[in-house]
């Protein structure tokens, strides 16, 4: 149990169902226009009419601009560029989604605990999260990565162990608003258990502002994959990786700039739908 039992002076229990209103938000929608225009590509990848991503047309390298046969043209190595953007944005839209959820489920985890149960266990988690959250990110990822090996599994691992610290930080700072309310003085009455009480009373009514950053952390992820191909540490070749797509376009840009800005721009825009998302939940939260 907690050092002391929470009062119930204030009042307030479930936060508003922003989920529920966001067709209201015109920026919300458009960010998720856009992230259901590449999750719907993503899903249909295996049965559009497009040449295998991996395997090179060795005749349309002498002119690999669009043409009836390659829509967005070909790569250095006469690959499909069409076919590759769509590939690499399904493995985006695996990889990211999956290691938020890994990083806010450790980071709950760590803030409800440290929110509820205070005094030595929240020194605890505070100061590794003071470690970790030291580092600058980008090093961070590249010493992880450098390490472990570039792999899917392991930009998972990498983002859960940088990503959880700041999410448990924000987690503890809800729970610690919140256990001076009612609902929670009526749940000690009813002599729910600790676990009950963190889980079923404090966490559902801190998923406002976790949603809002959930989306702004799927941005950050996405950046990071990017990032982290374009050195060479991201998704292992032939893998379609759009920040890899980057990467190998480099050496030709002035000469074929198509290569690398199709690869870009895609990745702009999925960033740029979650951010949009984002503000667009911020929007109604502060509404409320």
């Amino acid at each position: 149990m907690p050092a002391s039992l929470p009062s119930t002076e204030t009042a307030g229990r479930a936060t508003p169902g922003i989920l529920r209103r966001l067709p209201t938000s015109g920026v919300a929608m458009v960010g998720l226009g856009i992230v259901l225009f590449w999750v719907v590509l993503a899903l249909l990848a295996p049965v559009l009419p497009m040449p295998d991503p991996n395997k090179s047309d060795y005749a349309a390298m002498s002119a690999p601009f669009s043409s009836a046969k390659h829509w967005l043209g070909v790569d250095s190595l006469g690959r499909d560029l069409m076919s590759r953007i769509i590939w690499g944005g399904r493995t985006v839209l695996a990889v990211a989604p999956l290691a938020v959820l890994a990083a806010y489920t450790v980071g709950c985890i760590m803030g409800l605990l440290a929110g509820y149960y205070r005094g030595w266990v929240d020194t605890l988690v505070s100061r590794a999260s003071d470690v970790i959250l030291s580092f600058p990110v980008i090093v961070l990822y590249v010493i992880l990565i450098a390490n472990i090996g570039p792999s899917a599994l392991n930009i998972v691992v990498a983002v859960v162990l940088a990503s959880s610290p700041g999410i448990a930080r924000i987690v503890r700072g809800l729970v610690l608003s919140l256990m001076h309310q009612e609902f929670v003085a009526a749940a000690y009455m009813r002599r729910e258990s600790d676990i009950f009480v963190m889980v079923i009373e404090l966490l559902p009514n801190c998923r406002g502002p976790l949603i809002t950053d959930f989306c702004l952390r799927l941005g950050y992820t996405t950046i990071t994959i990017g990032t982290l191909g374009f050195l060479g540490l991201g998704l292992p070749p032939p893998n379609p990786d759009w920040g890899g797509m980057v990467k190998q376009a480099t050496a030709m840009i002035t000469v074929f700039p198509h290569m690398s800005l199709y690869p870009t721009v895609a990745l702009v825009s999925l960033i740029l739908g979650f951010n949009l998302l984002a503000d667009g939940l911020t929007e109604l939260s502060q509404a409320d």
